[in-house]
């Protein structure tokens, strides 16, 4: 539902650990160049979010492309968690020869203010290499629940002022700050519930135990 709102933006990213910057659209060049016959082994994409997820579905789209056209194998890793930390930390201690790459999103960006004691630098630890998709963010609720627009849902939420539960994927990810961006903006009250992933929140969601998600 967007009532004729302006609809949020999540970039999927594809961030490689290499030695400086690179320009989106050179990288697989400036890969092959910089190394000697690259890839020279298994390439590994690093999905750190839950399988099924929009960057995990990329991520499998993209890699038996990049196998076929490399020659060596391409495998995507899912290492959940942290909204996305645990998998880019894995990333950011990897070597630095191309071979490890981290198929991230938004929360790449919107986590580092919410956990100050990363244990990695998010713009020194990693170039980035290319934008692979955008996709539109949406709010969603259970069809019990009885509204049928944002107006309808905001409304609601201000009758039962602490009442209602909205779910998201994790901690700092777009979903959360796209949902309390819309709860400053009404002065709505409902309750976050984060989980591990977007599988569990939208489960959830299914099932009637919260009211409404991103």
């Amino acid at each position: 539902m967007t009532n004729g709102r302006h609809i949020p933006r999540i970039r999927f990213l594809l961030v490689g650990v290499l030695a400086g910057w690179v320009s989106a659209g050179w990288v697989v060049i400036a890969m092959a160049q910089g190394t000697a016959g690259y890839p020279v082994r298994t390439v590994q994409i690093v999905v750190p979010y839950t399988p099924g997820t929009g960057a995990d579905i990329l991520a499998r789209t993209v890699g038996p492309k990049l196998a076929e056209r490399w020659k060596v194998a391409v495998i995507a890793d899912n290492r959940p968690g942290a909204t996305g930390n645990i998998g880019a930390e894995f990333v950011s201690k990897a070597p630095p020869d191309g071979h490890t790459v981290l198929f991230t999103a938004t929360s790449f960006g919107t986590t580092p203010p919410l956990f100050p004691k990363l244990p990695f630098d998010p713009a020194k630890s990693f170039a980035p290499v290319v934008l692979i998709a955008t996709s539109g963010l949406a709010l969603v609720v259970h069809p019990q629940l009885p509204v049928k627009s944002v107006r309808e849902f905001i409304q609601l939420a201000r009758q039962r002022p602490g009442q209602m539960l909205y779910s998201s994927p994790g901690n700092g990810g777009p979903q959360h700050l796209a949902m309390e961006l819309l709860k400053l903006e009404t002065g709505i009250d409902i309750v976050h519930v984060p989980y591990k992933g977007l599988a569990g929140a939208m489960t959830d969601l299914m099932g009637g135990h919260v009211q409404a998600m991103i």
